[in-house]
């Protein structure tokens, strides 16, 4: 809007640029977040808007009590308010900021159930479980139900309204060899999952201070150059990758404000968190990155540069799996001392392994079997470390790392190994 004001009243071809609107939207998205996220973690404190058992007063100097949550819906309103500002408001970028609000919302309100709960918890008119440091948001079913109804109906929309197609870009195999075609009946379900699935990993990674933040960042990195090298024909024909349309070269702007929003969000969201983004951020940020994938074909290239939430999901069902097995075959006393890891997702089995301790591990963990066995040591006990605070920021950046390399391979794989 303000980018096509400006070129009507000076007629610069500067206004029309993607690489000019992508950077101003950066810094738009940006320097609105950075001015109103204090302001929303010191209301959010006063009202002690939270999921965790920590209580402490807010006027305590310093603040001792548990981050905030719904730290995501600053994120979203400077995605949306830059996208206004900078974005040619098209189909895709009109559809992928309806799949922002609708999963924000879904997350919105769980994240509203949380804190109700622990509030009926902290009055006494709730009894709290003991498994859990958090309190619990809606039912995981319900949740679930509504993201695959308005996945299913925004994606039936999308196919309906918006000029997208089946086509599906395998990795490793150039496009005059396989370049796949899934009818509607095929493809609708799929788009569907991938946005489900998208949203719900991001959700799960989100359990320590950042670590889906970085992921997120580099997974929008990744679609957004191959948006812009797609929508343009001479580019995507000299990189032999598939010639999209011109106007996909929006969610080139479209993910600088998600790197905008991801880069602003660690100056509160690193070690250790001011905030956390909570449900409604994972969810809308996981929901609307993953969208963007299909829209560029590179659907299959997701669970790639975003291995860490496909292995942050991984190891989540194959703990479950085994607890279920091992409970059915042997009992739950034998069921709760061994376990595939010591927690998960992985995360938190790094966070338990890198911990010394001087008592001996009371879970057995199959994965540190397997490793021994072929030869790897988990970790030296030289390098284990004491405190949390410690171990959290070697977990974290371990994290990171692989993201980062990942979105390396990724980008080496897409562009020249086909």
């Amino acid at each position: 809007m303000l980018a096509a004001l400006l070129h009507s009243i000076w007629q610069y071809q500067v206004f029309k640029s993607v690489v000019f609107r992508g950077g101003m939207a950066f810094l738009t998205a940006y320097l609105l977040i950075v001015w109103v996220m204090p302001k929303v973690i010191r209301s959010f404190r006063k009202r002690g808007i939270t999921s965790d058992f920590i209580t402490a007063p807010a006027e305590t100097k310093p603040y001792t009590g548990a981050p905030p949550i719904m730290g995501g819906g600053v994120l979203i309103m400077g995605i949306v308010f830059g996208a206004v500002l900078w974005c040619n408001l098209n189909q895709y970028v009109v559809a992928l900021l309806v799949i922002l609000l609708s999963f924000g919302i879904i997350g919105a309100v769980d994240d509203v159930a949380k804190v109700i709960s622990k509030r009926r918890v902290e009055s006494g008119h709730e009894a709290r479980k003991s498994y859990s440091e958090k309190a619990d948001g809606i039912s995981g079913r319900w949740r679930l139900a509504a993201q695959f109804i308005v996945s299913l109906l925004v994606v039936t929309g999308l196919y309906l309204f918006v000029d997208i197609d089946g086509h599906l870009v395998v990795p490793l195999v150039p496009l005059k060899t396989a370049y796949p075609y899934l009818p509607k009946y095929l493809f609708i379900p799929f788009m569907t999952l991938i946005i489900v699935g998208g949203a719900n990993a991001v959700n799960l990674t989100d359990g320590m201070d950042s670590l889906a933040t970085v992921p997120l960042m580099t997974c929008a990195m990744f679609v957004g150059l191959v948006a812009y090298i797609g929508g343009d024909p001479e580019l995507a024909a000299k990189l032999k990758i598939p010639s999209l349309s011109h106007d996909i070269k929006e969610l080139a702007v479209l993910s600088a404000l998600v790197i905008s929003a991801g880069v602003a969000f660690l100056k509160y969201n690193s070690p250790p968190a001011l905030i956390y983004m909570g449900d409604l951020g994972a969810l809308a940020l996981g929901s609307m990155v993953s969208a963007m994938f299909i829209f560029v074909k590179a659907e299959l290239f997701l669970p790639i540069v975003g291995g860490v939430f496909v292995f942050s999901v991984l190891s989540s069902i194959i703990q479950r799996t085994f607890f279920k097995f091992i409970m059915w075959r042997k009992g739950r006393a034998k069921a709760e001392r061994y376990r595939f890891f010591l927690r998960s997702p992985y995360h938190h089995h790094l966070q338990r392994l890198w911990t010394y301790s001087e008592k001996k591990q009371e879970i057995v963990s199959v994965w540190i079997i397997l490793q021994n066995k072929l030869g790897i040591d988990p970790v030296p006990e030289e390098n284990k470390l004491l405190t949390p605070q410690e171990v959290n920021s070697r977990v974290i950046w371990h994290m990171h790392l692989k993201s980062i390399w990942l979105f390396v391979l990724t980008l080496i794989i897409y562009f020249k190994l086909r």
